[in-house]
């Protein structure tokens, strides 16, 4: 009796290996007749958030990095498209490798996120940087008093939470309850900072609302304020603070893999490498001014202007020059 179960189990072993050579085969057939780049541009662009050119250049850049070393090698470029496809609709894995232009198994798409995202965030992070000339400077802060009114502001700052699975207990250094955060998931919190065209800079004068504390360099909001000209500075402060929630919107619009309905199904460390990727991406096409019809200019799970403003920070020890600095700031808006 014992021998037959035995002899079963190989049977069925042996079943299931056939099984799964057949469709490594039919996956391999279908990537072979399906090329995503014939699609027609509406539909590329509408799946994948790049025009076909654009994701090219892109691929040609990474290529010379590519060290994918499998013995059934999946082309660079229908990897790149099965990443994309995943980071703008957030499917589950098996779903993207069942796509007729990505055909792959569910293994494959799980090796080609975190291979994918990694090479992108290493040799393409310069796209989030913070401006390095005296020039780039002083074109950014004429953004934002051409577009505000308000002087001397390079960034606005502000964190965004992005899902993801409690992280076991049984990886090291990290305590799962320290991802929980004050709305009841587990999540990611994205500090970032962009300027006024929604282009996330590296984290002079930044924007950030009361939860920050008032530095020289970080300009918040005046509690209570008494007067005309505070009120004035605050409604222009919201205004081009703004932009970091916008910037956060289009993000997770784009890339719907952050949005919070999705949930990083990843270890802490490859979501932080997805969302990295996600906005250096996102820059890519802010650059190129490249927008798309869906994308919403509304941040996600954001409060309205003044709702939920925190208890404002007064304890730092540059809380007098950041008043003095406010108040210079006031000052050249009225005057």
């Amino acid at each position: 009796m014992e021998e037959e179960i035995i002899a079963f189990y190989f049977i069925l072993k042996k079943r299931e290996n056939e099984a799964r050579n057949v469709r490594r085969r039919i996956l391999a057939s279908l990537r072979d007749t399906e090329d995503p780049f014939l699609l027609q541009e509406e539909i590329f662009s509408r799946f994948l958030r790049f025009p076909k050119s654009l994701c090219w250049d892109l691929i040609q850049e990474l290529k010379p990095h590519d060290n994918y070393t499998r013995k059934s090698r999946i082309p660079l470029e229908l990897r790149f498209i099965s990443v994309l496809y995943f980071l703008s609709n957030g499917s589950y894995q098996s779903c993207i490798g069942n796509s007729h232009f990505a055909a792959m198994s569910q293994p494959s798409v799980s090796r080609n996120i975190k291979q994918i995202c990694r090479m992108v965030v290493e040799h393409k992070h310069v796209e989030i940087s913070f401006p390095n000339s005296a020039d780039h400077y002083n074109s950014i802060k004429r953004g934002f008093h051409n577009k505000f009114a308000i002087k001397g502001v390079i960034g606005a700052i502000d964190c965004t939470h992005v899902a993801i699975i409690s992280p076991p207990s049984s990886t090291a250094g990290v305590v799962p309850h320290e991802y929980m955060n004050r709305k009841g998931y587990c999540s990611i919190n994205v500090e970032a900072i962009c300027d006024e065209e929604l282009i996330f800079r590296n984290v002079k004068w930044l924007l950030g609302d009361s939860g920050y504390p008032l530095e020289p360099w970080l300009l918040t909001p005046i509690p209570s304020p008494s007067s005309a000209n505070e009120e004035l500075f605050n409604t222009v402060h919201i205004k081009a603070r703004n932009t970091i929630e916008r910037a956060f919107g289009v993000l997770k619009s784009r890339f719907r893999c952050l949005s919070k309905e999705r949930v990083l199904k990843y270890t802490h460390t490859n979501a932080a490498f997805i969302i990295y990727t996600c906005a250096i991406f996102h820059n890519i096409l802010q650059k190129r001014r490249i927008f798309l019809s869906e994308e919403t200019m509304l941040p996600e799970d954001s409060p309205p202007d003044g709702v939920g403003m925190n208890t404002p920070i007064q304890s730092t020890e540059h809380y007098s020059e950041g008043r003095r600095a406010r108040q210079s700031c006031l000052n050249a808006l009225i005057t």
